[in-house]
C-alpha cells in the first residue's frame, strides 16, 4: 500500500505535460554550454596544448578533426591554421647531406623535378644545384624539366640572374 501511494504521489508531482522536464534540459543544456566555454578557454592558454594542436596541423591534419583530438574550439582551430606562419611548417629540418641523397633518390626513381621541389619544399634552384653537384649534367634533367610558364621555373631564372650579377666571393687566402 505505502509503494501504491507513493507511486502516484510521485507520478502526480512529475506529471507537468512534459513542461519541467523541458525547463531541466534547458538548464542543463546551459550549464553544459557554460562548462564547454570554460573547459576551452583554459585548453586555449595551455601552451603544450596549443603546440600539440600546431604539430596535428603541420603532419596534414584537417583543423576540425585537430579541434576535436585536441579538445579545442574548432574557431580557435580553424584561426590559429590561417595565421600561423606556413613558413616555418616543415616537420623537420634536414642535413644538406640528406636532401642531396634524398633528391637524388628521387631522380633515380624517374621523378619529374616538379615532384620533387613540392615533396621537399625546395625551390628548383636547390634542387638542380644538388643534382649538378651530384654528377648529373643540366642537359639529363632537360627531360624531366616543367613547362616554362611554372612559378618553379619562373623562380628559377629570377634566382639565376640574381647570382650572376652578385660577385662570387673568393675564398680566404692561407697563405701570404
Amino acid at each position: 500500500m505505502y509503494i501504491t501511494m507513493m507511486k502516484t504521489l510521485l507520478r502526480s508531482l512529475f506529471n507537468t505535460g512534459g513542461k519541467l522536464c523541458d525547463a531541466a534540459n534547458s538548464l542543463t543544456a546551459e550549464k553544459t554550454n557554460q562548462n564547454l566555454k570554460r573547459l576551452f578557454k583554459v585548453r586555449r592558454r595551455n601552451e603544450s596544448v596549443v603546440k600539440a594542436a600546431k604539430t596535428l596541423l603541420v603532419h596534414g591534419m584537417t583543423p576540425n578533426k585537430v579541434a576535436l583530438l585536441r579538445r579545442l574550439d574548432s574557431e580557435f582551430v580553424a584561426e590559429l591554421a590561417k595565421t600561423w606562419n606556413p613558413k616555418f611548417r616543415r616537420v623537420t629540418h634536414t642535413s644538406q647531406w640528406t636532401t642531396k641523397r634524398t633528391v637524388r633518390e628521387y631522380f633515380d626513381s624517374g621523378a619529374m623535378l616538379e615532384k620533387i621541389c613540392i615533396d621537399l619544399q625546395l625551390p628548383l634552384y636547390s634542387v638542380v644545384l644538388f643534382l649538378e653537384r651530384d654528377g648529373i649534367t643540366f642537359q639529363e634533367m632537360q627531360a624531366r624539366w616543367p613547362d616554362h610558364n611554372d612559378p618553379l621555373v619562373v623562380a628559377y631564372h629570377e634566382i639565376v640572374s640574381r647570382k650572376q650579377t652578385t660577385p662570387q666571393r673568393r675564398s680566404p687566402r692561407l697563405h701570404y
